[in-house]
């Protein structure tokens, strides 16, 4: 069962077919060991279904005949059990399945990659990791953080990678860019990201050497896919500090259809809550959601889906002219989005993609006495075409067109741009040996609003070593228009580029998993403001000189990752941990120096513990990030100051129970259990003599509600 707990579903919605047949089980090893993650269908059909944590499964068939049900996983043999059925409608069909070290011992190519899927050989994280990670707050990129490579800046929205500033990472959903992925940022308070976990059967994370099939990003890539049809009709509640989201879903035999509305309101939340910054207007707001999935016994798929959410907060920021006053930030938004994929499988290796959508976001800003209004949409098209020619070699051609426009108004003044980008791309993946893998791959771009175009060669290459461990290398080029800020004011400087060398060991065994990359990045034709006077040091600074490409850069590092899941029965944790040396001379910078978002050391250790009885989860995560630096106009030194440490210990705990036919999970999560006072860094009065600290928007905070469903939870969604 995948759930939407963030956006969750509505309508009052009919149960299962009376006409139906359950069929349940366990899926085993040799030695009676249970299999996690393993595919579970009915032979000559579209009913199947992934096992839980402990091996178990559940299919829901609606014809009385003679079925084969089939089991699969990576690393294991096919295996059948025929089923006749007779009078009965509920069935028990436990079915062992074997190990194959052959698959085992194949390469994967994957060096930059951390995925978050259901196949337990070959994911770093499980899409429920996503949502049990305390301090996440069931925010994908929240979790994200955890990994190495990232970093989390808490006065900022967005997605840093290594060194990258948050323009230089793009969010990918069924292969098609996410146009404002975050909610509307407000000065100096970091802004979640729109997604949930359970939105989604695979979430794939690149801080760097990402696939030729994406382009515009310098730093990194957030890959994901959203589910095929739910696993049974149901109904669902949330209700917590924050507001009420009601869903449902209806499955039939080849289609779905599911639905959501939520009522968003943080003033109970920000009521109980000691904060830094003056919340006069606690965010309140709701939205929806729509969608609909059709399938056939071929395996086509079409999914349509669409979404509106509208909100509305008020806050008193710092006034980043005069950093020892606040100014009123007033924010209305609304976000709307509708989409379109459809896969079509012309025989078992080949199959043809095609996608579209189309979305706009509004904002209406007061902010002291200035109004500011802002309009952005994208619509886009793609077309993919991917065969297994033979056992060696799998391969893939594709095409895309991205039509994206801005528009700002303040009070008098009127900006705009529009940009239409046409891409081409190829990539195969060459395995001549089991133990070795080569993935070439190649991606043309052309921008219509720049005139110009470029040829980016991307390859990586992996090797096995032994039975479980693996090399792994990889070398590309990447190119990306300039930001919105700069196209708005007329500028049209060439692409900026960014080239990544990485390379990396892996090994997994026994549920234990070990990761250590080194990468080099170099920027190149950085945009630079052709400014006269002294730094400024206001990011909401007008634009009205010069620019041009003569920008570079370098980033360089180690990321480390470890995670076990073995040792200690039910208990579970990794260790993340991030060093980087990277300096840039871009925007209106002087020098080349560190960026103010950039950590040179961060570490994240995540722990998660499960009480079979009574049925509770707990978890905590601890992050450690060293300061950051900060403009000091007394120091001889451009960005030469450094903030104090920042760091974190989150706590969550979440607890099944069962009213009558109702199935229930009732979830507490505490930030920064510690209640350290971390603090950002410092912005200086205009004459240097005093200086204001940046703070998080709250010190701490706690989360509380509980879910409700009509169908039992699994322990992994704990």
């Amino acid at each position: 069962m995948k759930r939407k707990i963030t956006t969750l579903l509505l309508v009052t919605i009919p149960l299962l077919s009376i006409a139906q047949v359950t069929i349940k089980g366990k899926i085993t090893e040799g030695k009676g060991k249970p299999v996690p993650f393993a595919t579970v269908f009915v032979k000559n059909s579209i009913v199947g279904t992934l096992t839980d944590t402990l091996g178990n499964y559940k299919l829901h068939y609606s014809k009385k005949e003679n079925l084969v049900i089939v089991a699969t996983a990576i690393g294991y043999d096919t295996s059948t059990y025929n089923l006749i059925p007779d009078s009965n409608k509920n069935y028990t069909v436990n079915i062992s399945v074997k190990s194959n070290s052959s698959n085992l011992n194949e390469v994967v190519i994957t060096p930059g990659s951390f995925d978050a899927n259901n196949d337990r050989k070959v994911a770093m994280l499980t899409t429920m990791d996503i949502y049990t990670t305390a301090g996440a707050e069931g925010d994908v990129v929240g979790a994200i953080q955890t990994l190495p490579g990232v970093q989390k800046v808490s006065d900022q929205t967005g997605l840093f990678v290594r060194g990258g500033d948050a323009s230089e990472s793009a969010a990918i959903v069924d292969g098609l860019v996410v146009q404002d992925p975050f909610f509307s940022p407000v000065p100096g308070v970091a802004q979640r990201s729109r997604f949930g976990p359970y939105q989604f059967k695979g979430i794939s994370f690149s801080s760097g050497g990402y696939s030729a099939r994406y382009g515009q990003a310098l730093s990194g890539i957030l890959e994901l896919n959203t589910n095929d049809l739910p696993e049974e009709t149901t109904f669902t509640a949330n209700i917590n500090m924050a507001g009420v989201a009601l869903g449902g879903a209806k499955l039939w035999q080849h289609s779905s259809l599911e639905g959501s509305i939520n009522y968003t309101n943080t003033n109970p939340f920000y009521g109980l809550m000691k904060t830094n910054l003056d919340f006069f207007q606690p965010p309140v707001g709701g939205g929806g959601s729509l969608r609909y999935v059709w399938t056939n016994a071929n395996g086509d798929i079409l999914k349509l889906s669409g979404n509106y959410n509208q909100y509305k907060s008020g806050i008193n920021v710092i006034n980043p002219e005069q950093p020892d006053s606040t100014l009123a930030f007033n924010l209305r938004n609304y976000y709307t989005t509708g989409s379109a994929y459809y896969k079509h499988l012309f025989n078992p290796k080949t199959y043809l993609t095609l996608s579209a959508s189309y979305s706009q976001n509004g904002d209406s800003v007061k902010w002291g006495t200035e109004n500011f209004d802002k309009t952005d949409d994208r619509e886009q098209a793609r077309a993919e075409l991917g065969s297994q020619v033979s056992d060696k070699f799998y391969g893939y051609i594709g095409t895309e067109v991205q039509r994206y426009s801005e528009g700002q108004k303040f009070d008098t003044i009127n900006l705009a741009f529009t940009e239409t980008q046409i891409a081409g791309y190829a990539e195969g993946e060459w395995k001549p040996v089991k133990w070795f893998g080569l993935k070439p791959g190649i991606r043309y771009e052309y921008s219509e609003l720049l005139g110009k175009s470029d040829l980016a060669p991307r390859i990586s290459a992996a090797a096995r070593l032994g039975k479980y461990g693996q090399i792994s290398a990889a070398y590309g080029m990447f190119y990306q228009d300039a930001s919105d800020k700069y196209l708005l004011f007329g500028d049209k400087p060439g692409f900026q580029e960014a080239t990544h060398y990485i390379v990396n060991y892996q090994l997994m065994v026994n549920d234990r998993t070990f990761r250590v990359e080194g990468y080099y990045k170099s920027y190149n034709d950085l945009i630079r403001e052709l400014t006269e006077g002294p730094y400024d040091p206001n990011p909401y600074r007008p634009f009205y000189w010069p620019v041009n490409n003569s920008g570079y850069g370098y980033a360089q590092g180690v990321d480390v990752f470890w995670r076990d899941k073995k040792s200690i029965k039910n208990f579970d944790y990794w260790i993340s941990y991030s060093y980087i040396d990277t300096k840039r001379l871009y925007a209106n910078y002087p020098v080349e120096a560190t960026p103010d978002f950039v950590s040179t050391n961060n570490l994240n250790i995540v722990t998660k513990y499960f009480i079979e009885k009574p049925g509770i989860n707990l978890s905590l995560t601890y992050a450690y990030a060293s300061g950051r630096p900060y403009y000091n106009p007394n120091n001889p030194t451009f960005l030469g100051d450094r903030s104090p440490a920042y760091q974190d210990l989150a706590a969550s705990i979440s607890y099944l129970f069962r009213v009558k036919k109702l199935f229930g999970v009732f979830y507490l999560g505490v930030d920064n259990v510690t209640n350290n006072h971390n603090v950002l860094g410092y912005n200086y009065s205009d004459n240097g003599e005093n200086r204001f600290p940046i703070l998080p928007a709250l010190y701490r905070s706690a989360f509380a509600g509980v879910f409700i469903s009509l169908t039992p939870f699994k322990k992994d969604e704990l």
